[in-house]
């Protein structure tokens, strides 16, 4: 019997540590977020975002990487063929903005983006699923990204350990981005 019991806790041993190896092993998902100050919504199918900085790109656990990727880069997502692409499975995202003293949201689904003004916006492609939408302009504009498998083209990301490899992580804060 206390054989048995030994056995039994070795195999439970084993199932776990191989559970948590195939977990580490599950490729990446990027998520991104674009912000900018203003945006504007010109049609009930259209969103014009500024691109004032890059596009962040992070990824969840297991992996937790993070990285700034060029509007251009984040749009060519949308150029590639694959069955792991934007192109062939559009993301969901979640438009939030600032309405006088409310917090307003959209999700949607983003069909196509592309560069305008010589790199200086992004026009969004979108089908609304929920919330508001209404043309016109918004402030404080965030569009939160869903997944993309394949790490982003610029970099591949950041390790929050700063292990062998990895360049050092972001710092946040006021002036960080001087540093």
């Amino acid at each position: 019997m206390k054989m048995l019991r030994s056995l039994a806790a070795i195999t439970a041993a084993i199932f776990f540590a191989t559970s948590t190896i195939a977990e580490d092993a599950k490729p990446a998902e990027w998520l991104f977020v674009h912000t900018a100050s203003t945006a504007e919504m010109t049609s009930d199918t259209t969103l014009v975002m500024p691109v004032t900085r890059e596009i962040f790109a992070f990824t969840d656990r297991p992996n937790r990487r993070h990285d700034y990727i060029t509007a251009h880069a984040f749009v060519s997502l949308w150029d590639e063929d694959g069955d792991d692409t934007f192109k062939a499975d559009p993301p969901n995202a979640v438009l939030t903005w600032i309405d006088g003293d409310d917090v307003k949201e959209a999700e949607v689904l983003i069909t196509n983006a592309t560069i305008i003004h010589y790199g200086r916006a992004i026009t969004y492609d979108v089908k609304v699923e929920t919330g508001e939408w209404s043309v016109g302009q918004i402030s404080g504009a965030s569009f939160f990204i869903d997944s993309q498998r394949p790490p982003p083209p610029h970099g591949g990301g950041r390790d929050t350990d700063s292990g062998p490899g990895s360049r050092p992580p972001v710092m946040m804060g006021p002036g960080a981005r001087d540093k």
